[in-house]
This record gives structure tokens, sequence and C-alpha cells, in this order.
């Protein structure tokens, strides 16, 4: 009986399964050296949603201990709702990445006036609430960093700090001005060298977010994009997760699955997961990979589709218009097929037709839709949005993709 995937949808990819990304992570270790030898370095990696950026963070912040012998902190800024609130979460972080070691007792010396608890594991820790504590960890966020730098030198080179989920702090006023007042602070004390690489990780929108709030603070990172994997890599992928496991793949199998994913990593994980489970005898046939390319596909309509586009998309029309789009579209093709403009209007109803420029613009804006390469037309942005909503649409799951 199985016991575990060796996939993580919805999850940063765990570092033995993670691949690819070369020329980015050359461009890490590049700015982890430079800040090892005292040069404090700034880089915001970015991409569209799914494409891999908290498992290419996760996976700098591996190769800063392990390579480079830095003391790593991932924070994710979800909860945070003010700059205190950023600054206790990265103290918290780094109190907890270095428990189970000795340098947690010097991490936390240098924080023993802003906490309240802590564990005896240090897993669990409480910094104080209190307004002038939260006000001088603020103000002293970079002489604190310093201060805890200067204490593990004999251990370790320097701090990754990776601040990750910036969807809500990234408008807040202050946090781009905070961020550019670290780095600044940091390039003109010349009487510290400062081993600091620090890693943002947003979409795109998250920094003009910042570039609206401080409009000089884009020059201050190194931005890494990350693009969508390509078909070798993707193959790469499925390959090391299954032989992982002990299973073997055919390769008609592994072209369906990499199709499907459109190379993107939240959706390699959705599809390799599901023929994981779909499987029976550790042989990746493409019965497998149909089974769990339809499985994949649910999934991923009801963590996506059914948020964003059915409970925001109130309009008959609009729901109509859809079906008929998922309806006239076969799924499974060598080619991505594209969505006719012309095609589709012969196909409508007066009343559809007057809103289907309004529906195309609310799909695209809701990341279902994006424009063809020729003019008037329209693709899903991955394979398996389309194949979701021809079975919402009443299709059978295997004689739509066969």
């Amino acid at each position: 009986m199985k016991e575990q995937s060796p996939f993580s949808p919805g999850r940063p990819v765990p570092i033995e399964y993670f691949v690819g990304r070369i020329d980015e992570i050359k461009r890490i270790e590049r700015a982890l050296r430079q800040s090892a030898q005292g040069t404090n370095q700034n880089i915001f990696i970015t991409g569209e949603r799914g494409i891999g950026k908290s498992s290419l963070a996760s996976f700098a912040r591996y190769l800063a201990e392990r390579e480079h012998q830095f003391i790593g902190a991932h924070s994710f800024l979800g909860s945070a709702r003010s700059v205190h609130d950023v600054c206790a979460i990265v103290f918290k972080q780094l109190l907890q990445a270095s428990s189970g070691n000795t340098l947690f007792e010097k991490v936390k010396r240098t924080l023993t006036k802003y906490i309240s608890s802590v564990d005896v594991f240090g897993l669990t820790v409480e910094l104080s609430n209190d307004a002038r504590s939260k006000e001088s960890l603020l103000s002293n966020f970079l002489p604190v960093l310093r201060e805890i730098i200067e204490n593990i030198k004999e251990d370790r080179k320097g701090i990754c700090l990776v601040l990750d989920d910036l969807n809500g702090i990234a408008k807040v006023p202050g946090f781009a001005h905070f961020i550019k007042s670290v780095v600044d602070e940091i390039a003109t004390n010349q009487k510290w060298l400062t081993p600091l690489t620090l890693i943002l990780v947003g979409t795109p929108e998250r920094m003009d977010d910042l570039r609206e709030q401080q409009p000089s603070i884009s020059r201050i990172f190194e931005v890494v994009e990350l693009s969508i994997m390509g078909p070798e890599e993707s193959t790469s992928f499925f390959e090391k997760a299954f032989t992982s496991v002990g299973a073997t793949l055919q390769e008609a199998a592994t072209e369906i699955m990499v199709k499907y994913s459109g190379g993107f990593p939240v959706l390699l994980h959705e599809v390799g997961d599901a023929v994981f489970w779909e499987d029976r005898d550790s042989s990746i046939d493409i019965r497998d990979a149909l089974f769990g390319v339809g499985v994949a596909a649910e999934n991923v309509g009801r963590k996506y589709l059914d948020r964003q586009v059915y409970q925001t998309i109130k309009s008959k029309i609009y729901r109509s218009i859809l079906t008929k789009i998922a309806a006239h579209r076969r799924i499974m093709s060598t080619d991505e097929q594209a969505i006719i403009r012309k095609e589709m209007l012969g196909k409508m109803s007066e009343s559809e037709k007057k809103n289907f420029g309004n529906f195309i613009q609310k799909m695209k804006k809701l990341g279902v839709l994006k424009d063809g390469e020729d003019r008037g037309t329209y693709v899903f942005t991955n394979e398996l949005y389309g194949l979701y909503i021809a079975m919402e649409a009443g299709e059978r799951r295997f004689s739509v993709i066969i």
C-alpha cells in the first residue's frame, strides 16, 4: 500500500525534488558569495502565480545554509498588518531557524529584551506585544541584525532573509520605505560589513505596489524572474520524482503529464500527485496518466476556478458563454487549441454576442484566458483549466481527453 507521494501540491517543493532553474540558481549563488564577503545583496524573485517562486526561495535558503554557512530564515508575511509585525515575524523565524543547535542561545541572547516566552526547544517563540518594545524592535531592526551577525560569526558567515507572501504587506504604507531604508543604511555605513542576503518573493504586481509606495525601490533589487519550465525540465521533474519511489514511466504517459501541467510547477505537482495515487503497479502508463490528469483537473478547478470564476461570475450569460467555449473546444490535441472569436460568435445568441467582449476581458483579468498568437484568438492559460471547464459543461472526462 502506498504511503507517501513524492509530490507536494499547494506547498513549496521539497529540496530533494527541486529541478531546473539553473540560470536563476547561479545568480542567487553569486549573490550569496558576495554577501559572505560582507557586501549586502538584495534579490526580488518574481513571476506569475504557480510558477515556483516560493520553492526557489526555499532552495536559495537551503544553499545559503548548506553551501555558504549562513543562517537562513524564510518568513511568510501573510499575517503581517504592519512593519512592526514584519520585524516580529523575521526575528521569531530567526530564532526558530537556529533552534536545536548552538546558535539558538546566541540569537536568543541578542533578542532577550524583546522575548516574552520561548519553549524549551525554541520551536515556539513569543515576542513582547508591549507598544514600547515593538517600537524599539522596529527602530533597532538593523542594529539587532548586526548584533546577531556579530554573535554568530564564529559559526556562520551571515544571514539570508527571505520575505515571502507579500500580498497584504506590500500595500501597507511604510513597508517599502522600511525595506529601502534598511538597504540604504547598510550601503552608506562603511563601518560595518553586512553579510546579509535579502530576498523578497512576489508577483510583478507586488513590485508595482512597492514602487507605488517608494518609486526608487526597484533599483535596489536584482530581479530574478521565473518563466514556465520547458518540456525537458518538466520531463526531468517527473522522471526524478517517480524514480524516487521506484516507479517507471512510459514515454507517452510522460508526454501527457508534461502537456497538461504546462510548465507550471504548481501544476506539475497537481498532475504528478494525482497520477501517483491512480497508479496501481508502479508502472506509469497512458491509462494512469489520463485518469490522473482528469483528477488533477478536478482538483485544480475546485481550488482555483470554482473560487476565481464560478463564484465571481454571477451572470448567466457569462456562464453560458463559458459552457459553449468548453463544448466547442477539443481538449486533447498535439497543439494548443485556440478559441477563435469569429467561430464562437457564430454559435452564440444575440445577447451572448453583445457580452462576449466583456466576458473575454473578465476571463483575462481572472487569469483563465490569454491572447493567442493570432489576432482574435484566445487560449486557456493552462490545459487543466480548459479540461475542467469542459468537464463542468457536462463532457465525460475521457471522451474529452482522447
